[in-house]
């Protein structure tokens, strides 16, 4: 199955950077005018590099590494494509207006009351969740479920 499953990222990864190349030029061609058009080139690049490595990683059967690399693609594009939205966060279609940073966010008296809000629950989250990891901690295994049923 891992080696099924192996050929399969080499060949699905063949179509993605067909697609992420097309992605990021069209990405990189729009924003030439950006007065920060190097960090978005650079962006992409990396996206790119790191889109190569993570194929190559798994064509040697290297799963961590491919995961890494493919991590990091994902997380480059993404920074590709808001790079070059900025300072927009959602453009106008109409070439009026649109969200900037500035209209989209809160009022500082909204942030200063949900970040007490998160500052009380999020420790309760986090407690929730070493409380599932422990009680998940131990595989399943054939064994377990015999001697459970009897």
């Amino acid at each position: 199955m891992r080696e099924r499953a192996r050929r399969l990222a080499g060949r699905a990864g063949l179509v993605t950077v067909a697609l992420a190349a097309a992605f990021l030029g069209w990405t990189v061609l729009g924003a030439t005018d950006a007065p920060h058009f190097a960090l978005i080139a650079g962006l992409a690049a990396a996206a790119a590099g790191a889109l190569v490595l993570g194929l190559i990683a798994n064509a040697a059967g290297r799963e961590g590494w491919a995961f890494a690399g493919l991590a990091a693609t994902t997380a480059l594009a993404v920074g590709t494509l808001l790079a070059a939205l900025f300072p927009n966060v959602m453009p106008s279609t109409s070439g009026v207006g649109g969200l900037t940073i500035e209209n989209a966010s809160s009022s500082a008296y909204t942030l200063q009351v949900m970040s007490w809000v998160a500052l009380g629950i999020s420790p309760i989250v986090l407690g929730y969740q070493v409380w599932t990891y422990w009680v998940f901690r131990k595989r399943v295994t054939r064994d377990r479920i015999l001697a459970a049923a009897h």
